[in-house]
Order: structure tokens, then C-alpha cells, then sequence
């Protein structure tokens, strides 16, 4: 008797796990963005250059002394980089960012947009598809008309001189 119970809570067991966890984020192939000539300017994309090769960028506004502290962290953690967590984008910081990025196929010591993804620093944009156009409900219900008004009855006014 004890052994239906038991035998249920095993086959029930895995229906209550949660989702299997995403894959890691793979590493990312830097050269494939590499440009030789600088692009043209465009609001809100940001460009560097290493060597006379160009790659996107973070855009200087979204470097503050936060993030690049968030980046000392990320590259210490992943061994690219060792000392003081200073929110200063110092020698020992670029360092760290070309340690990471040149076995990826950019070495540069300017952190490349597709680095700063990777590492969690921005965004990582996805190509959604557009949303579809909720269908129109069905004109089953006929407009009803608004109720009327009340009418008021005006007291009669008394028109009888003294």
C-alpha cells in the first residue's frame, strides 16, 4: 500500500521542476564586425577604432564610473583582470579588455559593443517579430442607443398680476 504513493511522487516528481536553464551566452565572434573605413554617424550608434579597424562601441554617455566598475568586476571574475574595483577606465582595466577580446578575434583595448554584451555591461538586442494586429470583434452587438435624457417638467410659472 505504501508503495503506490511512493511510486506516484516519483513519476510526478520531474512534472514539478521548473524550465530548463538557457544555454550560457556563447562567445562571440569580434571580428565578424570589423569594418576598415569609419561608418557614417547615426543617432545613438557608437564607433571606435583600433589599427584603422572600426567596430561598435558602448557610446561614451553609458560609460560611467558604475558601469566601468561593473566591468573591472566582470573581468576580474573571468581572470582578465586583478586589483582595485576603481570605476576608472585605467591601465590595468584596458589591459583586462584586451586580454578578453583578442582571443575573440578583436585586439583592442577599447571594449567593443559585442564584448560589453557578452559580459552583461548592455543590452543584447533580439529581433522580436512584430506584434499581429489584434483581429476587429465581431459586430454581433448592435450599437445600442444612449438612453435619453430625463425630461423635466418646468413648473408652470404664474402669470397672474396682483
Amino acid at each position: 500500500m505504501t508503495r503506490l504513493p511512493l511510486l506516484l511522487s516519483l513519476v510526478l516528481l520531474p512534472a514539478c521542476q521548473g524550465p530548463a536553464m538557457p544555454d550560457p551566452p556563447r562567445m562571440p565572434d569580434l571580428s565578424l564586425g570589423l569594418r576598415p573605413d569609419r561608418p557614417e554617424t547615426e543617432a545613438g550608434i557608437c564607433w571606435a577604432s583600433d589599427k584603422d579597424l572600426w567596430f561598435r562601441a558602448p557610446c561614451p554617455e553609458e560609460m560611467t564610473a558604475d558601469r566601468i566598475a561593473t566591468l573591472q568586476r566582470a573581468l576580474e571574475v573571468r581572470g582578465f583582470r586583478s586589483g582595485e574595483i576603481t570605476g576608472e577606465m585605467d591601465r590595468s582595466t584596458r589591459d583586462g579588455i584586451r586580454k578578453l577580446q583578442a582571443p575573440l578575434g578583436l585586439d583592442s583595448d577599447r571594449l567593443s559593443l559585442d564584448a560589453a554584451r557578452y559580459l552583461g555591461l548592455v543590452p543584447i538586442e533580439i529581433d522580436l517579430p512584430d506584434p499581429q494586429p489584434e483581429p476587429e470583434p465581431e459586430a454581433a452587438e448592435e450599437a445600442q442607443p444612449a438612453p435619453d435624457e430625463p425630461e423635466t417638467q418646468d413648473a408652470p410659472e404664474d402669470t397672474a398680476a396682483s
